[in-house]
């Protein structure tokens, strides 16, 4: 198989910080500035930061109090659901008119199977391009990161890659050139306790895992340690 050839083409888009940048395109004053979504009370948890916010440790699910700690400049807007929902509806009709086999995930983000859909859009890069820009005028602005490969699990691991606006395409034989020098967090499964249990061992990336011996894995992880490994090596059957 080539490099650029394609026997399976899933998209994931995900919308940069969904509610955040609603906010900033309704309210043109809130551009540019330090935005949290989210209960404003002392027990109030964030929902989306905007980009602008993140370089100061904001991210979602943060309490509050800890959030305007961290950026005490920030402007926290209380979250507007029946406008998201409203916004939600159109972008999911974009993806609609790409693909037949589209599977949301929440308002803000799906998959797409573009398997077999060339003759109709182009090669998946020009098409990725060109959801990326009915979205942005569907919404009126709003950008979509597209991460394109040959599996759900590595779509969207591109589609995190260079947010945001992003766009990462990663075709099958380059997959494993893609995965394996990226941190542990980045597979399924892994979060910051499994990822202490992988760096206790002296594992740090992707890579570590799929070359260890899947039976060491197993033993030390259970079914976990299968799963991992399976990833590591791309295998997705979903």
């Amino acid at each position: 198989m080539s490099e650029n050839s394609w026997d399976r083409v899933v998209f994931h888009a995900d919308m940069d910080a969904f509610y955040a940048a609603i906010e900033q395109l309704d309210a043109p004053e809130l551009r540019g500035k330090p935005v949290i979504v989210g209960g404003a009370s002392k027990r109030g948890v964030v929902s989306t930061a905007s980009y602008e916010a993140r370089p100061f440790g904001v991210g979602s699910a943060m309490p509050m109090v800890e959030a305007m700690r961290r950026c005490p400049s920030a402007i926290v807007v209380p979250p507007r659901f029946d406008r998201y929902q409203e916004v939600s509806r159109k972008i999911m009709s974009v993806f609609d008119q790409f693909s037949p086999l589209v599977e949301p995930l929440s308002l803000d983000e799906a998959f797409l199977d573009m398997t077999g859909t060339e003759a109709l859009f182009g090669p998946p890069e020009g098409s990725a391009r060109e959801l990326k820009e009915r979205v942005r005028e569907k919404t009126g602005g709003l950008t979509v990161s597209v991460g394109v490969a040959t599996t759900k699990f590595v779509a969207k691991v591109a589609s995190d890659h260079q947010k945001p606006d992003g766009l990462t395409i990663v075709p099958g034989a380059s997959t494993l050139d893609f995965l394996w020098p990226l941190p542990l967090k980045r597979l399924w499964g892994v979060g910051p306790k499994t990822e202490l249990r992988l760096k206790a061992i002296g594992l740090s990336t992707i890579g570590d895992i799929a070359r260890l011996d899947e039976k060491d894995l197993e033993r030390d992880l259970g079914s976990l340690g299968r799963h991992l490994y399976s990833l590591a090596w791309n295998r997705d059957t979903r």
